[in-house]
């Protein structure tokens, strides 16, 4: 797969390259995919060590990561705040997520995970910037 171009912001190209290199690893199979990076700034977003630790071991179980984007979207949902996730143990969290396609059709999903005080506009432009970057430059192939 030929290089993405950068978009200019740093930031969006490192989650853009991230996210090519995890699709063009050539795992096949009926199992859903999780890529998760980031995580050692999402610790230092936290103030509470325990927030943290619950954080990082959803984060580790792919079948809840999942679970909870899946159960976002199917709600109609671009942002979800504490207990809007549905997860007691994610009450400190707010999930913003935007799905993106491939040749027209449902291909994934880009989510941001971080705290309830984030900024939501930057959030929200990001995963939208993203999943369109994403969906069209795997649509060219």
């Amino acid at each position: 797969m030929a290089p993405v171009p950068a978009s200019g912001d740093a930031t969006t190209d490192a989650v853009v390259t991230a996210a090519v290199s995890a699709l063009s690893t050539g795992r096949t199979g009926d199992l859903d995919h999780v890529f998760v990076g980031g995580t050692a700034r999402m610790a230092g977003a936290f103030e509470a060590v325990d927030t943290v630790r619950e954080v990082l071991t959803i984060l580790e179980q792919q079948l809840v990561v999942v679970t909870l984007l899946r159960d976002v979207l199917d709600r109609g949902l671009n942002v979800a705040i504490g207990a809007e996730t549905g997860m007691a143990r994610l009450a400190d969290c707010a999930l913003v997520v935007a799905p993106y396609d491939v040749e027209g059709e449902p291909a994934g999903t880009i989510g941001v995970l971080g705290p309830t005080r984030m900024n939501y506009p930057q959030a929200l432009a990001a995963v939208a910037v993203v999943s369109k970057r994403l969906g069209r430059r795997l649509s060219e192939g």
